[in-house]
């Protein structure tokens, strides 16, 4: 047995106005998870201890919350790898997300986003006209296994940066989700679901891969990459500065193997948009000037481009 303590948050939106921390010991098996002990705590010390649970398998993703200030399922979280120094394990509510008693959240925002994608098959004919199921080859299937894996924890919303700064954009889960339908053969709406996507701030990711962590594996930040390029390849909402500027690096980069940084502004905001253009360029222009950190009007291309010409054309080219 192992004495822990939980340092934990606590709040109740009915009667407090700010939060307050209670230090709770408890005395667990070695190998107890993070949502056992904290059980142990609600069923000994303080029935009062709310947070979310069911399946205590990874499954359900109910018991999403932070962890020594990182989000992570408590069910699959074993104290021994997290506990601290100092014998205590830090337990919040999941960032990103007003709490609504200790570590329970409102998690409208999230559902509400999740739910603007329509996640469900949206297939051009009607069931009635197959003798039998829809079926979809082994081939079609595999690369939407993984997505399909998600269980909705919203872990890697919980850890985007972005919806930290930017309440509107989409995260992480509801692009992946996308991707899932976008890439279903048997759906009919794959460009008014990159339309919707895009519309909830597509391009406003960062690809900082915080969302990286999954315990699913689900990989969001690769399926954000993949519906971008997805947009990209049907020419959806092309007239959008994200897919504008994404175009724009790349081609910069390909033809002199640096980052023309000229040019992406002329490419992201418009060569003729002139009010957009001295909106991005009247507060840094002057400031990069008096400073000498200009970028040249002109970019030379590096001595070995051609290595670089190379990397994008392997890359271009499909992996079977």
């Amino acid at each position: 047995m192992a004495k822990i303590k939980l340092d934990l948050f606590r709040f109740d939106e009915a009667v407090d106005t700010v939060p307050h921390r209670d230090l709770i010991e408890v005395e667990v098996p070695e190998a107890t998870t993070v949502l056992d002990a904290l059980e142990t705590a609600k069923a000994e010390i303080d029935g009062s201890i709310s947070f979310r649970r069911s399946c205590r398998s990874a499954i359900c993703g109910s018991c999403s919350m932070s962890i020594n200030g990182v989000t992570a399922l408590a069910c699959k979280t074993n104290c021994r790898d997290v506990v601290k120094d100092d014998g205590t394990i830090a337990v919040d509510p999941m960032q990103n997300f007003q709490p609504m008693k200790d570590m329970v959240v409102h998690m409208d925002p999230f559902w509400d986003k999740y739910a603007r994608l329509k996640p469900y098959l949206q297939p051009k004919d009607k069931d009635s006209e197959h003798e039998i199921e829809r079926r979809v080859s082994p081939d079609d299937m595999k690369k939407l296994v993984d997505v399909a894996n998600c269980i909705m924890c919203a872990t890697c919303y919980s850890l985007c940066p972005v919806v930290s700064v930017d309440p509107a954009f989409a995260g992480p889960a509801a692009i992946a989700y996308a991707y899932r339908f976008i890439e279903d053969v048997r759906d009919a709406k794959r460009d008014e679901r990159i339309a919707q996507i895009s519309e909830d701030y597509l391009w406003l990711c960062a690809h900082c891969y915080a969302c990286s962590y999954c315990p699913k594996h689900v990989e969001p930040n690769n399926r954000i990459v993949d519906v971008k390029r997805a947009a990209i390849k049907d020419r959806v909402m092309m007239n959008e500065r994200g897919p504008r500027h994404a175009l724009v690096v790349s081609k910069t980069i390909k033809q002199t193997g640096m980052l023309a940084e000229t040019e992406v502004i002329l490419g992201t905001v418009g060569r003729f948009n002139v009010v957009g253009l001295i909106k991005a360029l009247a507060p840094l222009g002057p400031r990069m000037a008096l400073r000498g950190k200009q970028p040249p009007v002109f970019v030379k291309p590096i001595p070995k481009v051609d290595e670089v010409r190379t990397i994008f054309e392997a890359l271009e080219v499909p992996v079977s």
